[in-house]
């Protein structure tokens, strides 16, 4: 799996810090395994250290206490790392004989605030716009595509009730074709038409991998989408109505009611709940050597499956150093172009 016009050099590369003090050479000859899990659709990424511990360090004095923190750079020498973010150990495991201690760690970024429900009314604000504001209380760098501001979806008022400020994020986001990830200090905020309109930033082909498997389905695939909703100044129940980009097999098509406030707000809902479940008509589980380029968000081309060929959107991305089997990534994605 190689970025477009680079090559792969074939010495992994890891830097670990612990508390801000890289600690890398001291636990090196301890490491079994270091995992890292990144993904899109407002999940949080997870890291797990893996660590012998036969001289008991970890067990005494360096046993580490639950809330530290912990950030990962991964690659090859001499090209860029691949920047994991910083993350809490929330959980400690140790097994034995023979004696094996993991850290288990979430995204730094999940404070305690974070996980406060909250009730927040926005008034005359367009999505974007209420990403940027939950970015700015969190001290995180929103990050979107500089056209999104001509496709905002702005509300008159919408109310966050007894929700976790990312909750009602993921829920804004998903009825309006976004989507979004917290990673190394930024809130990436993008629509999903955007994200899957980016040149791949690598090609796979069958010879890199070492295993692979692809889903192509009917199910919950549909033709069109019908959103309905109550205007309160008319009295009626009116319907907006959008076709598939492509036509479905099952020539299904998908009906939704909920509240909006005008004709506008009802095609881009019903527009983005057909895309939802229309996404996955095709996706495809790839493993093989380790890639940095291959993060949650990126496009990547994929070449030597005949009918299943073409460009497919990263939705999660494992990377694995292993003292066994070496660097790997293996990635969950969907297909964009068919």
């Amino acid at each position: 799996m190689a970025a477009a016009g680079s090559y792969i050099v074939s010495a992994p590369q890891w830097i670990l810090t612990y508390s801000g003090v890289n600690i890398t050479a001291d636990v090196s000859p301890m490491v079994l395994a270091i995992r890292y899990i990144d993904r899109i659709d407002a999940a949080s990424g997870e890291l797990e250290l893996e660590l012998e511990d036969s001289t008991k360090l970890w067990q005494g004095p360096w046993y580490p206490a639950l809330g530290d923190v912990v950030s990962l750079q991964i690659g090859y020498s001499g090209g860029p790392l691949l920047d994991c973010g910083e993350f809490q150990i929330d959980e400690i495991e140790l097994d034995g004989p023979p004696d094996v201690m993991r850290l288990r760690c979430l995204a730094a970024y999940i404070t305690s605030a974070m996980r406060t429900a909250n009730t927040v009314a926005y008034e005359n604000v367009g999505i974007v716009e209420i990403a940027g504001q939950i970015a700015r209380k969190y001290g995180l760098t929103l990050v979107t595509a500089s056209s999104e501001s001509e496709n905002d979806v702005v509300f008159a008022r919408v109310t966050q009730r007894r929700q976790m400020d990312l909750e009602f994020l993921k829920r804004l986001a998903r009825e309006h074709n976004f989507d979004f990830t917290v990673r190394a200090g930024q809130l990436i905020f993008y629509e999903r038409p955007a994200l899957e309109s980016v040149a791949a930033a690598a090609v796979i082909t069958r010879s890199d991998t070492v295993r692979f498997s692809f889903r192509n389905r009917t199910r919950r695939i549909y033709d069109a989408a019908i959103f309905s909703y109550f205007d309160p100044d008319t009295k009626e129940l009116i319907s907006q109505s959008v076709p598939a980009e492509q036509p479905a097999p099952t020539g299904d098509t998908l009906k939704i009611v909920a509240r909006c406030e005008n004709a506008g707000q009802a095609q881009v809902k019903a527009e983005a709940a057909l895309h939802f479940h229309n996404m996955v008509l095709v996706d495809a589980s790839i493993e093989g050597p380790g890639n940095a380029v291959l993060v949650a968000g990126n496009n990547v081309q994929l070449s030597g499956w005949g009918a299943l060929d073409g460009k497919y959107l990263i939705e999660s991305a494992k990377h694995q150093l292993a003292r066994a089997t070496g660097y790997s990534t293996s990635i969950a994605a969907r297909r964009v172009d068919a």
